[in-house]
């Protein structure tokens, strides 16, 4: 099997198709397949070039049907075919330098990226040069503005299969839009500093001309952006354009909760939970050893998915990673949520709102705006404020524990590891989670009520609360 597959995509450019070949056939990296697409053609001279080579690593394929008229079909059709473990990708009018493959395949041969992209020599048609943007990876700019070409990029192969292919809707911007969708999947991406790329400018017939779009010259910026033909931020992740993998159009949801008494609390958030998330859940709970009637009602009457019956308190930390390694073993989850048995739900489509949201960006770590805080009113202070289609969404470094939203994949390679019972295990999660490369954002658009307020919590359970404080210095056992 070939380590990497080479794809282009080609459309009666005979000439400047066979400078492409002979640029990917004298690669130092010698272990890969070239799959060539010749798109619509109206003649057979670039599959006459194609043959005009005798290496047994070309796979030259015939593709009559593009619609669109972009790379994108003849793209899918070649992944669809493909055998490497990574993609890499050349236009027809442009040349890899020859060590190429070779940097690109050593940075994700380290497993610290999913899609590695080099820099770039701009050439005209007079042999003028000049290097072309050269920017180390910025998740936030990319929503604005692109700055890797498709002829830069080699990706690990899960990553096109992720993410459904190339979208065969978009009419530019297509390597844009594979980056953006890539990220917000959850796609590690590292620049290798190091020009292997030498990108072809000419006149004649190309994408950008036939679909002409807005642009102007920031100055903020020094460069020139231009008006999307997608939504960067908004657009959906997963497009059905391969076939080997199923649709996400329902992801499988895993929601877990710790219960320690107070049980009038218990039984409020599960009725506001499964009356208002209008979206189907696995509930998973772990009880610290109630003494009110706790376990009786979760079996009699709630049945959750998983119920463990704890003899004693044993502690958040263990509590939430016993349920998160029976998740684990269940299987099949897509997200995740903690939900405290204090919550109660205060708006219809939480759920199915949060898993559209989702559906456009995996690396959303997401509440509903809190009520009935002491100090912070709505959750943690605010650092930013954005929208992702028709949903506001206010940005913060920490998401607190009432209910916490995230991809599954989050999980894993974090347990907590605070050592008490009742400890920091929330501002634990929200740091490692950041770190991670998650946005924790609190969404307004739905409310969730810490019941009767802290104040109100602090009078009716009295003697929980002391024995809280007490717990923020006993180490669970």
């Amino acid at each position: 099997m070939p380590r990497i597959s080479v794809v282009t995509a080609t459309h009666n450019r005979p000439e400047m198709l066979r400078r492409a070949i002979i640029s990917v056939l004298s690669q130092t990296e010698e272990d890969f397949e070239y799959i060539i697409v010749d798109d619509n053609p109206s003649s057979d001279a670039s599959e006459l070039v194609v043959k005009s080579f005798s290496d047994k690593r070309i796979r030259y394929i015939r593709n009559d049907e593009n619609p669109a008229k972009t790379h994108c079909r003849p793209f899918n059709v070649a992944l669809k075919m493909s055998k490497g473990d990574y993609i890499a990708y050349l236009d027809d009018d442009n040349e890899f330098y020859p060590y190429h493959l070779e940097i690109l395949l050593n940075s994700l041969k380290n497993n610290d990226a999913d899609v590695a992209y080099c820099d770039m020599m701009i050439e005209d048609e007079k042999g003028t040069q000049q290097a072309g943007i050269a920017l180390d990876f910025d998740a936030q700019f990319l929503l604005n503005r692109n700055f890797i070409d498709t002829s830069e990029i080699m990706h690990n192969r899960e990553v096109a299969f992720a993410i459904g292919g190339w979208d065969e809707k978009v009419t530019r911007f297509t390597d844009w839009n594979f980056c953006v969708r890539a990220m917000k999947w959850g796609a590690r991406f590292k620049r290798v500093p190091i020009i292997a790329l030498r990108y072809h400018t000419h006149s004649g017939d190309t994408q950008s001309s036939r679909t002409p779009v807005e642009s102007w010259y920031d100055p903020a910026v020094h460069m020139r952006m231009f008006k999307p033909t997608f939504p960067p931020a908004a657009c959906y992740i997963h497009r059905p354009f391969l076939e080997e993998r199923p649709s996400e159009a329902k992801p499988k949801v895993a929601i877990f909760t710790l219960t320690y008494g107070r049980l009038d609390y218990t039984k409020r958030m599960w009725k506001s939970m499964c009356e208002s998330a209008e979206y189907p859940f696995d509930w998973f709970v772990f009880d610290q050893g109630s003494d009110d009637g706790t376990g009786d009602w979760l079996f009699d009457v709630a049945k959750p998915r998983y119920v463990h019956l704890n003899g004693s308190n044993v502690g958040i930390t263990k509590g939430s990673n016993h349920l998160l390694d029976k998740i684990r073993e269940v299987g099949g989850y897509q997200i995740i949520i903690k939900v405290d048995n204090d919550c109660e739900f205060m708006t219809k489509h939480w759920l199915e709102t949060l898993v559209d949201l989702w559906k456009r960006n995996h690396m959303l770590y997401m509440s509903p705006y809190v009520e009935g805080l002491i100090g912070n009113p709505g959750g943690a202070p605010r650092v930013g404020h954005s929208n992702i289609g028709p949903y506001p969404v206010e940005v913060t470094k920490h998401i607190g524990g009432i209910c916490a939203f995230i991809d599954a994949s989050a999980y894993e390679n974090f347990r907590w590891t605070d050592q008490f019972k009742h400890g920091n295990q929330d501002s634990e999660a929200s740091f490692a989670f950041r770190r991670l490369g998650y946005m924790p954002c609190y969404i307004p658009v739905h409310r969730v009520m810490h019941m009767d307020g802290t104040d109100g919590q602090l009078k009716k359970y009295e003697n929980y609360f002391k024995k809280r404080i007490k717990e923020k210095t006993e180490v669970a056992e």
